[in-house]
């Protein structure tokens, strides 16, 4: 399986050592390895048609790019692909996820190359992972905080094992702040009060004078980026918690 697998043009690249990191990771099914070796197969034909027309193209297992000179020819490419795939394959290519743009604008695996032909985390897996940290730091969970820290640990470790591959990884830094404030957002309504929250905040170690500004009638979001809780939960505080950021992982690599 690993020969046949491993075979066709991407299997060299960074895109194989993708899956390879994301399987490690527990975030790919176990038919996975079965489903790329019938894609091989079904499509190895694709892939020497694509090498006979002299383009430049990624594909990994159904998801290819293909890379042209300009829009026009992009147009023209996709439209005879399409209908050599739909004619000699006799497969329906999904139009709603088809399309042209400039490299920067498509992505491929959940990367993309930027305008200074880097490999950087795509916009759009950059969203899902912003809406999963909005789930996973609500503060209307019935789990302990050991429970939330744990949860968070397994899956940025997952994350991060995968889309590290990236060289360009200041996208994703530039989150931690943001990512930081939602969990300083979730333990201010889990300490439910003002009492909760002074009691919390000075086993924190905060000094009394700071916690005049905790009786407040401000929202969780405005006072999570306080100096309240910037001081009861620093970035010193959570680290050694275990509130791990990529930033933390990509230094013990």
């Amino acid at each position: 399986m690993g020969g046949a697998c491993g075979a066709g043009p991407w299997w060299k690249g960074w895109w194989w050592q993708a899956w390879k990191e994301r399987r490690k990771a527990g975030r790919c099914r176990r038919c996975w390895p079965t489903r790329l070796r019938a894609f091989r197969i079904y499509l190895d034909p694709l892939d020497r048609e694509l090498e006979r027309r002299g383009h430049c193209f990624s594909r990994y297992a159904d998801d290819c790019n293909i890379y042209v000179g300009s829009q026009a020819a992009a147009e023209r490419t996709m439209a005879s692909i399409q209908g050599w795939i739909e004619k000699h394959l006799r497969l329906k290519v999904n139009t709603a996820k088809s399309g042209t743009g400039r490299v920067w604008e498509r992505k491929f695996l959940g990367f993309r190359l930027n305008r200074q032909r880097q490999v950087e985390v795509a916009p759009e897996s950059l969203e899902r992972f912003k809406a999963r940290v909005r789930e996973m730091w609500r503060g209307c969970q019935s789990r302990t905080s050991k429970q939330l820290r744990d949860a968070w640990q397994r899956y940025v470790r997952g994350w991060w094992g995968y889309f590290r591959l990236a060289a360009e990884r200041r996208p994703v830094f530039r989150l931690e702040g943001w990512i930081r404030r939602h969990i300083r957002k979730c333990f201010w309504l889990r300490w439910h009060d003002a009492e909760g929250r002074v009691n919390a905040l000075r086993r924190l170690g905060v000094h009394p004078r700071v916690l005049r500004t905790v009786r407040t009638g401000r929202g969780a979001w405005f006072m999570a980026a306080t100096t309240t809780m910037h001081a009861g939960l620093s970035n010193a505080v959570l680290r050694p918690y275990g509130f791990l950021m990529p930033s933390d992982l990509a230094a013990c690599t």
